[in-house]
C-alpha cells in the first residue's frame, strides 16, 4: 500500500535553521473539551492559547486562531505548515480540528502533520523509570488510556488505546506507575499504586504538538491532506 506520508526536498529540512524568521507553523488541538493552539517558527514557541472549549469548538476555534495571529503580528499568508491532533478523543472535537487544519493546508498548499492525542500529552512528561499511563476523555463518560515507557531519551508506547469508564480502565493498572491526562481522581482505586503529578502536567498543550510536528518536518515528512484521517475512540 502506498504511504500517506509526503517527503519534502532536503532543502525544506534546512529552512528552520537557515531562515527561521520565514517559517511559521500553526498547531491545532481540539480533540477533547480542552482545546489548544500555538504558533511555532521552528526555533521558538511564538504564541500559545489553551481554553475550555467544551461543546463550543466550532464557535471558538477560528476566532481564537485569528486573535492569536493578530496578537503575534502574523498574517495567514505567513503560515508555512500546519499541525493537528488527529485523536482519539471527542468525535466532534477531533473532526472540527482536523477539518480546519486540512482546509488551511489544502488552500495554501502547506505541509500538514497529524499527531495522536496521547503522544502530545506524553511529550510534556519528564523521564521516569516507571511506566506512564496517559489518559483522555472521550465522551459518554468514557476514558481512554495507553501505557508508555521511557526509552532512549523519549517515551515509547507499549499498548493500544484501552477504552472504558474511568473506574473500569484505572482498575486495570496494577503496577507502580505515573498517571497523567484528563482524569477524575475520585475514580482511582483506593489502593492505587499510581502517582498523579502536579496539575500543569495534565494539560495537553499545542506547543508540544508543534514541537513534535517540527521534528517530522525536519525529517522531511508530512501527511497527505487527502488521506489523513481522524483517529476515533472505539
Amino acid at each position: 500500500m502506498e504511504s500517506a506520508t509526503t517527503h519534502f526536498p532536503p532543502v525544506y529540512r534546512l529552512l528552520s535553521t537557515v531562515y527561521p524568521q520565514e517559517l511559521m507553523l500553526l498547531a491545532i488541538d481540539t480533540a477533547t473539551a480542552r482545546a489548544s493552539i500555538a504558533l511555532h517558527d521552528g526555533q521558538t514557541l511564538r504564541s500559545e492559547c489553551t481554553w475550555e472549549a467544551a461543546n463550543r469548538h466550532t464557535t471558538t476555534l477560528a476566532a481564537r486562531i485569528a486573535q492569536m495571529l493578530e496578537a503575534s503580528e502574523v498574517m495567514p499568508a505567513d503560515l508555512t505548515a500546519v499541525a493537528v491532533c488527529i485523536g482519539p478523543g471527542s468525535y466532534t472535537g477531533v473532526r472540527i480540528g482536523v477539518a480546519l487544519a486540512k482546509g488551511i493546508a489544502v488552500a495554501r498548499q502547506l505541509p500538514l502533520i497529524g499527531i495522536p492525542t496521547l503522544d502530545i500529552l506524553v511529550a510534556a512528561q519528564p523521564a521516569d523509570d516507571r511506566p506512564l499511563y496517559a489518559a483522555f476523555t472521550a465522551g459518554r463518560q468514557r476514558v481512554g488510556f495507553a501505557r508508555y515507557r521511557w526509552e532512549d531519551k523519549g517515551w515509547r508506547t507499549e499498548t493500544e488505546v484501552i477504552m472504558g469508564t474511568g473506574a473500569e480502565v484505572f482498575a486495570q493498572i496494577d503496577e507502580p506507575a505515573r498517571l497523567v491526562g484528563e482524569i477524575e481522581t475520585a475514580n482511582l482505586p483506593a489502593n492505587t499504586q499510581l502517582v498523579v503529578p502536579a496539575p500543569a502536567l495534565h494539560l495537553r498543550r499545542a506547543g508540544f504538538l508543534a514541537d513534535l510536528a517540527w521534528a517530522r518536518l525536519r525529517a522531511g515528512q508530512a501527511d497527505d491532506p487527502a488521506r489523513l484521517q481522524p483517529l476515533y475512540a472505539r
